[in-house]
């Protein structure tokens, strides 16, 4: 029931030293682990000389060799990779940034005119003619459209949630409505640890 500190070259094994490594391997049977020579370049799933960092061992003891700790270990590499993932704007964000953008250049265009008729044409003085021109501009931009979009995102949280699907963010749920196509493979493995 111990969980391996590092990643481990085994030495010595004893009473059929067993580890579970679904979180590196998605196997949900234990792997029996032997001190052979494997090629370094195999699959993490055919290193059975190998135990891996926060791997649970399972059955048995082993003894081994320090090879990997930290960002060295495969658990590390993996962290590694996925802190290096870019974040992608959901569909949504780009639509409310270029919706907000004509907004900007709507109410740029829209305070021109106002500035040009209330200074040249109504004869406000240059002060006077400003504020006309920042009140109306502040009046044209939709404050209330980030609190719409967010509660219409919790509602189709809720409707999801009632399905027993949960989500954490709620993004998700717009990026979710646009999926065509869920590609998955042992799917017990992915949400119970176990295979179904």
């Amino acid at each position: 029931g111990d969980r391996c500190p590092a990643d481990l070259r085994m030495i010595e094994v004893t009473g059929n030293c067993g580890i579970l490594e679904a979180m590196l391997t998605g196997e949900s049977n234990p792997i029996t682990k032997i001190t052979d020579v494997c090629f370094p370049q195999s699959a993490l799933g055919d290193r059975k000389n190998m135990a891996f960092s926060a791997t649970m061992v399972m059955t048995g003891q082993g003894k081994g060799v320090v090879c990997g700790t930290g960002d060295l270990a495969e658990i590390g590499k993996i962290s590694a990779m996925v802190s290096n993932v870019d974040s992608q704007k959901t569909n949504l964000m780009v639509q409310l940034e270029m919706f907000g953008r004509w907004i900007a250049l709507f109410v740029l265009i829209i305070a021109a005119i106002s500035f040009c008729v209330a200074y040249l044409i109504h004869d406000f003085t240059v002060g006077d003619a400003f504020k006309s021109t920042v009140a109306i501009a502040v009046a044209i931009i939709p404050e209330g459209l980030p609190a719409v979009v967010t509660i219409s995102l919790a509602l189709a949280m809720q409707m999801l949630a009632n399905n027993n699907a949960i989500i954490r963010q709620l993004p998700a749920v717009e990026t979710l409505g646009s999926v065509t196509v869920i590609c998955s493979d042992k799917t017990g493995t992915l949400t119970k640890n176990e295979m179904t």
